[in-house]
């Protein structure tokens, strides 16, 4: 006879991608406790067992019965065996299974820890099949007992928690109630840890626990008092509760009050003091925004803001134009750089154009803002994109992490650029008089820094580049625009990002039409089933002309997608296109869609929507009566109206 013990280890390695099998109905229509850990446990270990062959004739009872007597000689591998063939013999019976989960938990002296690990596995999972069959409470409760100590000799601190509490509700069991306890004060809803947010302009502490928090409470202050007082601020988010109106340089008692709810329904056990001191803000600097184009005329400084310091160590490095598109492609425009970025910046494409230190004046934990003057750092302005880098010279991070930095070019060229079916527009004006900038020579690079076109601006600052350059991929794919005027204005616009998107603001605008664009309409909007659709297309050229004599395609998909019609529609002059469509009785009710195809495999040219529903169209009664039986040119006569609006059914 093969022992099932000897197979464990198999078991849980050839069963583990099976899909979990459904559970007994009494399970499923038993919401108390469910797991899908240790459903698929079930399920792997009941796949396992169903392909034991059963070697003994005796009766299912008397199986348990020598399963018993073996757990009762402290021989709980040999009751492994009777209970597994009372498995085999009998798998509905919930005796059985608990039984058997009963005989794998009770083996104190496994092999190695593989084997410990799938007897917690395998009798979690047979525990499981016997709460599924269980009819009494006692036995269910017997049953999510094991289950709960299956998981937490696993750690899975929270569904044992909540096995233990479902083994309780049925039948409290004092020892089993006290393992309840002891694991939901040790791993239930509790204090992780705290934080202390001090380097912010406003400091807070944050409590972090151990699981999300109610989402039915709206009022966790009441469970927080700092310095024996309510708090000034309290915000919930997630996993913890942060409280503010502290300040800088100043100790405080904040006390976390029991009963504080959790989204698992269990409240803060225990009340917990914390006592904690919100030092001063770190010194540091960082620059005010990441606006990099700065206007040749006006103020020239660039604005950084420090905080507990004394002084700035202040670098700028100059990358040239025919550097820009790697450092712009590359992701690196804009983003705060390192030790390693900037001496990467320094040495193989840029080079350092000035440092030094910059004296700024101290408020304790406020934010001082100080101008950087350009004139002063970069007295002979070149063509290029520049960075300047700041750091306080208090500051306590190491010198190889990120630095404040600043992007900006200092310009008077403000460059616009427009895509559409002809190509891309690039449009240059002046930042200081928004008027046109004529004779400025602008650049289309593609991504590996080829120039692909080059143009000069006319009266109206405006050059365009054919639309072939734009079909590019690759390497070959427009990626930026260079301006240059009287060669000392220079500025870059990046192609491959994102175009400035407005439709927010309502002026998003229709999209551009192809070559061939079809206006569509259907004289209503909406039909009932049955009804007759008219649909009208009029197609046109980019130039507005009628596109007379191309074949055409109409198809009509019903609201669920699927396709309902497919019609080929010839012209039936200037232009247009008719075609009524007979909806069923037994249409569906929704939003229908008409497609016009020039090529069936390319995207429509036009389209037109239309609702199916039941409805009883507005309809108004009307009667005309006269006082003449016979009206003529000749003779007035009245004649009284009477109408009536009528609505509904």
């Amino acid at each position: 006879m093969f022992s099932v013990l000897r197979h464990l280890c198999v078991a849980f390695l050839t069963f583990a991608l099976l899909p979990a099998t459904a559970l007994s109905s009494a399970l499923a229509s038993d919401p108390t406790f469910r797991n899908i850990t240790v459903e698929r446990d079930a399920a792997r270990y009941e796949a396992f067992i169903a392909k034991r062959k059963r070697v003994n004739a005796l009766s299912p009872r008397a199986l348990r019965n020598r399963g018993r007597s073996a757990l009762r000689a402290n021989d709980p591998r040999k009751a492994i065996d009777h209970y597994a063939e009372a498995v085999t013999a009998e798998p509905a019976n919930a005796r059985n299974w608990l039984g058997l989960a009963q005989a794998l938990e009770a083996v104190r002296n496994p092999a190695n820890n593989q084997e410990q690990y799938n007897l917690r596995v395998n009798a979690g999972g047979a525990a499981y099949k016997a709460y599924g069959m269980a009819t009494s409470d006692r036995m269910k409760a017997r049953a999510l007992a094991i289950v709960a100590r299956s998981l937490k000799g696993r750690s899975y601190w929270r569904p044992a928690i909540e096995a233990f509490k479902a083994s309780v509700s049925y039948n409290s069991v004092p020892s089993v109630q006290a393992a309840y306890q002891a694991l939901r004060a040790d791993k239930g809803f509790r204090i992780l840890d705290y934080s202390i947010e001090s380097d912010a302009v406003t400091p807070r502490v944050c409590v972090q626990f151990s699981e999300r928090l109610s989402k039915s409470e709206t009022d966790f202050a009441r469970f927080f008092s700092v310095n024996g007082k309510d708090p000034a601020s309290v915000q919930a988010e997630d996993r913890q509760v942060c409280v503010g109106g502290l300040r800088h340089g100043e100790r405080y008692e904040i006390a976390v009050r029991a009963g504080l709810p959790s989204d698992v329904h269990e409240a803060l056990l225990k009340s917990a003091p914390l006592t904690v001191y919100v030092r001063d803000r770190s010194a540091s600097a960082r620059f005010a925004g990441r606006n990099y184009v700065l206007p040749r005329t006006g103020q020239k400084g660039i604005p950084v803001v420090s905080v507990n310091a004394s002084s700035l160590e202040i670098e700028v490095y100059r990358v040239g134009d025919r550097g820009l598109a790697r450092t712009v492609l590359d992701g690196q425009f804009n983003q705060q750089l390192s030790s390693y970025n900037t001496d990467e910046l320094r040495d193989k494409f840029g080079e350092s154009t000035w440092q030094g230190t910059l004296d700024v004046q101290s408020e304790l934990n406020k934010d001082v803002t100080t101008a950087v003057s350009i004139g002063e750092v970069v007295p002979s302005l070149k063509a290029g994109v520049y960075v300047m880098t700041a750091r306080a010279a208090e500051s306590k991070s190491q010198r190889w992490s990120q630095r404040a930095t600043q992007w900006f070019v200092v310009s008077d060229l403000g460059l616009t650029a427009l895509k559409g079916q002809d190509g891309i527009h690039a449009i240059v004006r002046s930042l200081e008089t928004a008027m046109p900038v004529a004779g400025a020579k602008i650049e289309l690079l593609a991504r590996n820094n080829e120039v692909l076109a080059t143009g000069t601006s006319d009266a109206q600052g405006h050059v365009a580049f054919a639309a072939a350059l734009t079909k590019g991929t690759g390497g070959a794919a427009p990626a930026l625009l260079m301006a240059r005027h009287n060669d000392s204005d220079f500025v870059f616009l990046n192609l491959a990002t994102s175009a400035f998107d407005l439709t927010d603001r309502g002026v998003g605008g229709r999209a551009v039409g192809g070559p061939l664009e079809a206006f569509m309409f259907t004289e209503r909007g909406v039909y009932r089933p049955g009804a007759e659709v008219h649909i009208t297309a009029l197609l046109r050229d980019a130039n507005s002309n009628a596109a007379l004599n191309v074949p055409t395609t109409l198809v009509v998909n019903r609201p669920d997608g699927a396709e309902h019609r497919r019609i080929l529609l010839s012209d039936t002059g200037l232009g247009g296109r008719l075609h009524s469509l007979q909806l069923a009785t037994s249409s569906m009710t929704g939003t229908w869609r008409a497609r016009l195809y020039t090529d069936p495999k390319a995207d429509p040219v036009g389209q037109v929507s239309f609702l199916v529903e039941d409805f009883v169209p507005e309809r108004l009664a009307m009667t005309l009566q006269s006082n003449a039986d016979e009206l003529s040119a000749d003779t007035g006569a009245q004649i009284s109206v009477n109408g009536r609006y009528l609505y509904g059914p």
